[in-house]
């Protein structure tokens, strides 16, 4: 096999663990997690070591037999994607490019679900979940206007299971979101 090749391959198999264990936890879009995710990011994150040091050792005994210059690629590329890891999974705030105004949240009677609604500065808005164990996030646009809220979402109800509907009233004074459909239940905001 030529040199070129092999190169692409092992930058190639080393990319592409490091996507599938990244890819989970990456706050864009819809997403969900739990310990699916977990064990996933353990079975990727484990392939990607069991990679990186098959890659390496192999490098080093064909550096040995060649005299060659030993091949950081595959170092670098795996201290990128634990370094992408760690600052990923630090983030307090989901999203980190943009400043929460506004969360509120909600719990469903004798059910283990509940949801979280948060609302940021750039006109977006995401929707959490929760059940015993696992959460999805949901997210969308919004417009506030007149104490009026509408989240630009037409499914919106059906992928929670009608924990959140579209349209609320802003309360101040009781610190609450008000569905303008009764069927849906009260959020009490939390700042």
């Amino acid at each position: 096999m030529n040199e070129k090749r092999r190169k692409l391959i092992k930058y190639g198999i080393l990319v592409v663990l490091g996507y599938l264990t990244l890819k989970p936890i990456i706050p864009i879009g819809d997403y969900c997690g739990g310990l699916l995710t977990i064990l996933n990011f353990f079975f990727f994150g484990g392939l990607l070591i069991l990679a990186f040091l098959i890659i390496t050792i192999l490098d080093v005994i064909r550096n040995k037999k060649t005299k060659s210059k030993f091949d950081f690629i595959p170092l670098i590329l795996t201290l990128v994607i634990g370094i992408s890891f760690y600052l990923i999974q630090d983030q307090t705030e989901n999203k980190f490019w943009t400043e929460r105004t506004l969360t509120g949240w909600i719990e469903i009677e004798s059910t283990p679900r509940s949801g979280e609604l948060r609302l940021y500065k750039n006109g977006t808005f995401s929707t959490t979940l929760f059940s015993a164990d696992y959460s999805c996030t949901f997210q969308g646009d919004y417009e506030l206007e007149n104490s009026k809220l509408k989240l630009k979402r037409k499914d919106l109800s059906e992928l929670t299971n009608k924990v959140f509907t579209t349209e609320y009233t802003l309360n101040e004074k009781n610190k609450t979101l008000n569905p303008t459909d009764e069927n849906f239940g009260i959020i009490t905001i939390r700042n």
